[in-house]
């Protein structure tokens, strides 16, 4: 293990793209970090599973993440995994399990690259609780407006508030519908894939909630 210096992290439950992130996310500015040589089998694990890893490891890599910052300077079990080919940050609560994950800037994750090839490779025992509902079609973007759109669905059609629905149906379909029930089924059915559209949708209720 050897430690890489000055990098940033953006630790979420699941691993966006650098250029996925976005000016509201919380962005870890580290000081110091290791960088830990794995297989690509436990890569692929952390990607798409929730993982626990032993006791043991966690004590190798305690306080050894060092953040600029005067208050929280330490983050206590923390990590970047690189199996030579992909690097990914790792973020653990005191159990062992892996909380959260972050990409890496591009050049950032060249140099961890780089230092990988310095590193042995190292066995950590580790445990797989469950795999990761992951959608690997839709944008981080794309997923979220998409969720947004489904409560917001949802609470409209609770409400049982047939204007609305009819407005958004025709802004979507361009065409009339007065049967709240096609209405509701057939917006539902459209978030399978975002597009234009539901783009269109998302930023009309974005302005009206914020009218309210």
């Amino acid at each position: 293990m050897i430690y890489i210096y000055d990098i940033l992290l953006n630790f979420n439950d699941n691993l966006y793209e650098f250029y996925e992130w976005e000016k509201n996310d919380f962005i870890y500015h580290i000081k110091k970090i290791l960088v830990v040589k794995v297989d690509t089998e436990l890569i692929e694990n952390i990607l798409y599973n929730f993982i626990k890893v032993d006791n043991n490891f966690l004590k190798l890599i305690y306080n050894k993440t060092e953040m600029f910052s005067k208050k929280n300077k330490y983050i206590k079990y923390s990590c970047l995994f690189s199996d030579g080919y992909k690097v990914i940050g790792v973020l653990f609560d005191d159990l062992g399990n892996i909380i959260k994950v972050s990409d890496l800037l591009l050049d950032e994750a060249s140099d961890a690259l780089n230092i990988t090839k310095r590193c042995n490779l190292i066995k950590i025992e580790y445990n797989i609780i469950r795999s990761k509902n992951i959608n690997n079609i839709m944008t981080r973007r794309e997923l979220s407006i998409k969720n947004y759109l489904l409560n917001e669905f949802n609470r409209i059609y609770q409400l049982d508030d047939i204007q609305e629905f009819k407005y958004l149906y025709f802004e979507y379909f361009n065409e009339f519908c007065n049967d709240i029930n096609i209405i509701y089924n057939k917006l539902i059915k459209s978030l399978e894939f975002i597009n234009d559209n539901h783009f269109k949708l998302y930023d009309l209720l974005k302005l009206c909630n914020e009218r309210v």
